[in-house]
């Protein structure tokens, strides 16, 4: 890998890419399953929930790079922060909003509603393609970033934001996880609606760019031993499966929140997994197949990016082609799309690199 970049946190963005892929190549088929359309055998309810509950860690993982790459740097100059960084990133995704726009119009035969358009590329409606509810996220989050570095890297002591942080972390994560079950399951008492003014503290997102920073500048878990950490995330795992499949079993279909980035489950199996992907490749000169680790990190925007099509034209394909078992079309789409994608992106960060870095933001 090149000197300045940093091993252990392409190794997590890579590994952050592959769980996206593989959480919309579950998702396809798993989905109908949550919303109570499909059942389905309770072995592969199993397998799907396992593989869909690995698929959400890739969010998580983005996050907590991004505030480890982020949030120790300096920004004397907002502007200049902005213009190269935030507005690059603007422009590519009003690009895909207007591609997937008329990607979707073909592909789903709707007729072109260019005040559709307008208001996607504007941020005030939901993008044709699902997975493009994550870059309006991220643009925020990249408002914020200098003036949230600039506080935390201003500060002597951090534990004068415990209050603050575990507060955030009651309101963001563990009452939306518990009005999971009062929606529905738990009828008797109400659910929970924290009269608490947030607004200030920013988001869920905001709690995983954070995290990430104070696990790699400041070792906030380091305290804990990573059996402790991997036990951690095996326990929130069957606990968050357990009321999951409570949910499914029982009919309650009006929330797929288990499995959002509000759950604590899911928070806690991120931050884990982040913290033991660190400590393992932190301090490593040589990583195991660095040059394909490096180059998937490199294009992991781009992944990113196009995947989502080319899992809705080959779940298409797969409708019309093949009756395999769900078991086998799920590893089908996820490498098949994953590898398309990777083949796709490769003139553009070797050849076409100035029409990478705008489309797919490859650096």
């Amino acid at each position: 890998m090149t000197k300045s970049r940093k091993p252990w946190l392409d190794v997590v963005r890579a590994a952050a890419i592959l769980c996206v892929v593989l959480c919309h190549s579950v998702e396809a088929f798993y989905r109908p399953v949550l919303l109570g359309q499909l059942q389905v055998s309770f072995p592969l309810w199993n397998i799907e929930n396992l593989l869909f509950t690995v698929g959400r860690i890739g969010v998580p993982l983005f996050l907590a790079t991004t505030g480890a790459l982020m949030l120790p740097r300096d920004y004397p100059d907002v502007s200049a922060f902005y213009k190269k960084s935030l507005l690059p990133l603007f422009l590519t995704t009003e690009i895909w909003i207007f591609c997937n726009y008329i990607f979707y119009c073909l592909v789903e035969h709707k007729t072109f509603d260019i005040s559709r358009l307008i208001l996607e590329m504007l941020f005030l409606k939901a993008s044709s393609l699902s997975h493009m509810w994550y870059m309006p996220v991220i643009l925020g989050c990249y408002v914020a970033l200098p003036f949230i570095s600039r506080l935390l890297q201003a500060s002597t002591n951090l534990r004068q934001y415990s209050l603050l942080y575990i507060l955030g972390i009651v309101i963001f994560f563990m009452i939306p996880t518990a009005n999971v079950f009062f929606k529905e399951a738990i009828t008797v008492m109400p659910g929970l609606s924290p009269q608490f003014d947030t607004g200030l503290w920013g988001s869920c997102y905001s709690f995983y760019i954070i995290t990430g920073y104070l696990i790699s500048k400041h070792q906030l878990l380091d305290r804990f031993k990573s059996q402790s950490l991997l036990f951690g995330i095996i326990l929130a795992f069957v606990l968050n499966s357990t009321g999951q499949y409570y949910l499914y079993s029982h009919h309650y279909y009006q929330s797929t929140w288990l499995y959002w980035y509000t759950d604590f489950a899911i928070f806690l199996i991120g931050i884990f997994t982040f913290e033991l992907l660190r400590r393992r490749y932190h301090h490593k000169t040589i990583i195991k197949f660095a040059p394909v680790i490096e180059y998937i990190s490199r294009c992991s925007f781009g992944v990113y990016i196009i995947h989502k099509p080319i899992l809705v034209v080959l779940q298409k394909c797969f409708n019309h082609f093949t009756t395999a078992p769900v078991r086998i079309q799920m590893p089908a789409l996820f490498f098949t799309s994953l590898f398309v994608s990777l083949i796709l992106l490769y003139p553009f960060k070797s050849v076409w690199k100035k029409a990478g870095s705008l489309l797919f933001h490859i650096k």
